[in-house]
């Protein structure tokens, strides 16, 4: 049996156990450094969902809350390399779709961009995506520096939201790239990467259910 657990502090064992389904399901080049996500856990604006499997943690997410915008973002997926073929984001997506989170924030995902290697790959994630309700915010690119290194990751927007209507002003795409930035990479509205994606955010925002 899978049961998932809702993490809003560091009082609990629970936590640890999801910082070590982090540590071993995360790339260590990619990975937040612990004291980091301590600090976000203290903040009060992030939450840890947990997944077991029987006892047994096998994944976790990340969930940071955009102040003052209606957007959450998830900032963190990771599954323990021996329950992968455990199909954990289906799973993970319906709990969101009945949370609190869901009912109260668009709930937004960097998800790679196809045009950059591996396309066919991507889109199938994509579409996987799709499948579960998601929308791309259409024409809106954006990058995720690694943490550890000058690399970075060329990502597109998704967004699940209960509203399947909604509709975003640009301005609601300008607050929400701006506070993204600066909470999870601690980059600067002036800063040039910031710049340069609202400089190319298009008028008009639309959000779709296939890749186009």
């Amino acid at each position: 049996m899978i049961n998932f657990y809702n993490i809003t502090d560091r009082q609990n064992q629970e936590y640890y156990e999801a910082i070590e389904v982090y540590k071993a399901g995360t790339a260590d080049e990619l990975q937040l450094k612990t004291e980091i996500i301590d600090q976000k856990m203290d903040s009060g604006n992030a939450v840890i969902i947990m997944g077991k499997q029987n006892i047994m943690p096998a994944f976790m997410s990340l969930l940071w809350r955009l102040e003052g915008t209606p957007f959450m973002v998830n900032e963190i997926v990771s599954v323990i390399p021996s329950f992968t073929d455990v199909p954990f984001a289906k799973m993970y997506f319906d709990v969101l779709k009945h949370s609190e989170y869901y009912e109260k924030y668009h709930i937004i995902f960097e998800v790679e961009d196809p045009e950059f290697g591996q396309k066919d790959h991507k889109i199938n994630k994509m579409n996987f995506y799709f499948s579960q309700g998601f929308q791309w915010i259409k024409g809106v690119k954006t990058i995720v520096p690694h943490p550890l290194h000058e690399s970075f990751e060329n990502t597109l927007l998704m967004v699940l939201t209960q509203n399947r209507f909604i509709e975003f002003k640009r301005e609601d795409l300008e607050g929400l790239i701006v506070k993204l930035y600066k909470d999870l990479y601690h980059t600067e509205k002036e800063s040039y990467i910031v710049q340069e994606i609202l400089a190319h955010l298009p008028e008009n925002i639309q959000l779709t259910g296939k890749y186009h």
